[in-house]
């Protein structure tokens, strides 16, 4: 094996190759193969090189060794046929899952859908087309992954698990998202699988990021500070009255949903009873009827006095504000020509909620999402075991309920001490 390229130091050891002297004196040896490092603990030259020479004829067998395998396997390899996925991209494959089995289309300015063939794998909608919200969210991701250069790379790629991480790895610092791209290339893989493109789909064998659970709860205290600064709403260098923003959080807490379900709601969907309604341990003014965007599940949301009061609210802000709109939270006229009588968009009441957290002195302690477990945990504080959230599971269910009250029992038992002193 040709001695590797010396310095000047080492040039003294151009006839031994893998021997070197290090900077304190001591003479060490690299394997030819593996390139690790080993000392001969001598600064001996000439005992340096009898170690050596030793090391040097077993090390010689190895590397003629490996260099027979390593050509075999190439030679090997031209006996396989060729595999379909070797001449088709992911970055293509990509792009024609979207368009062909999501039936997701790009069209200048407009998106068009067509007959969606991906499938829920579980869950009561098993076998059943995805929801329209999950397309959405693969939609996006698979042309935020076609446009990486990281995705020119083809679907039987020997290699393929280190360049699906190098194609991933942008989004390691967001561990949501990163999920949320890793789960849609399961599904593109997938349906390679089922086309027979490839033998195996390669996900398996790729890790979900670790996401760190949220446990934050917001005190009243803060709420208040933090509504309070929304109450004012510098806009195009004016003070206007931001009291909507503060309501739409008043909103968020009392309804304890995500935020979208709420940003969402049309005004239909409320309706306020003429009488209270008297449940026996409780009386219902009204109820929201609505479905969760994540996963569909149907909710009928009874109101007491304040969030009905609330409701009522959003109702007359629009005919205060001239504003025919089916959505319950339009953004009020003073507002640009393009937003005005519109409904208010999620990003705007989330970049406002930060906006205000910062005034109020905390930072980016608390998020415009943590109203959701604030109100969740109260609701368990005072209710018990209840509904409001809309989980399938008791795991889910916990998650959003960060205080547990301490379980309540009572004594029968009845102390007869003329027996016991008999």
């Amino acid at each position: 094996m040709a001695p590797r390229y010396r310095s000047k130091k080492h040039s003294s050891l151009q006839r031994y190759p893998g021997l070197y002297l290090s900077e304190d004196g001591v003479y060490f040896v690299l394997h030819p193969i593996t390139k690790k490092r080993g000392s001969l603990r001598t600064k001996d030259r000439s005992v340096a090189i009898r170690r050596w020479s030793v090391l040097n004829q077993s090390w010689e067998a190895e590397v003629h060794e490996w260099q027979a395998n390593s050509l075999a396997e190439k030679l090997n390899s031209l006996s396989t046929p060729t595999n379909k996925g070797d001449h088709i991209l992911l970055k293509d494959y990509l792009a024609n899952w979207r368009t062909e089995v999501l039936g997701h289309q790009v069209q200048g300015d407009r998106i068009v859908w067509s007959e969606c063939r991906v499938l829920s794998l579980r869950g009561p909608n098993k076998g059943a087309p995805i929801a329209k919200p999950t397309r959405v969210d693969y939609a996006s991701d698979a042309r935020q992954l076609e446009k990486s250069d990281d995705a020119q790379f083809p679907l039987s790629d020997p290699q393929i698990l280190r360049k699906i991480r190098k194609l991933l790895s942008p989004w390691l610092q967001m561990p949501t998202h990163y999920n949320g791209l890793k789960n849609t290339l399961n599904r593109v893989f997938l349906h390679a699988v089922q086309e027979g493109l490839i033998d195996r789909n390669p996900m398996i064998d790729i890790r979900k990021a670790a996401e760190e659970k949220r446990q934050v709860l917001i005190p009243d205290e803060a709420y208040r500070k933090i509504t309070g600064h929304l109450c004012v709403h510098r806009h195009n260098k004016r003070d206007m009255d931001g009291t909507w923003r503060a309501k739409i959080c008043d909103l968020i807490y009392m309804m304890s949903q995500q935020p979208i379900d709420v940003f969402n709601l049309k005004e239909a969907q409320g309706e306020l009873y003429r009488k209270p309604v008297d449940r026996g341990d409780y009386f219902a003014y009204g109820v929201i009827r609505f479905a969760r965007h994540k996963t569909k599940i149907g909710i009928e949301l009874e109101m007491n006095e304040d969030l009905a009061d609330l409701w009522m609210w959003f109702v007359e802000f629009k005919r205060k504000e001239a504003i025919i709109s089916e959505y319950l939270l339009v953004y009020p006229r003073y507002f640009d020509m393009r937003s005005r009588a519109q409904q208010v968009k999620h990003r705007t009441i989330q970049a406002a909620w930060r906006d205000a957290c910062k005034k109020a002195g905390y930072g980016g302690m608390y998020h415009l999402r943590d109203l959701r477990k604030k109100g969740l945990t109260e609701e368990f504080l005072t209710q018990g075991e209840n509904d409001k959230g809309g989980h399938d599971t008791e795991a889910m269910r916990n998650h959003y309920r960060l205080i547990k009250p301490p379980k309540r029992a009572r004594t029968t038992i009845k102390f007869d001490r003329e027996q016991n002193t008999k």
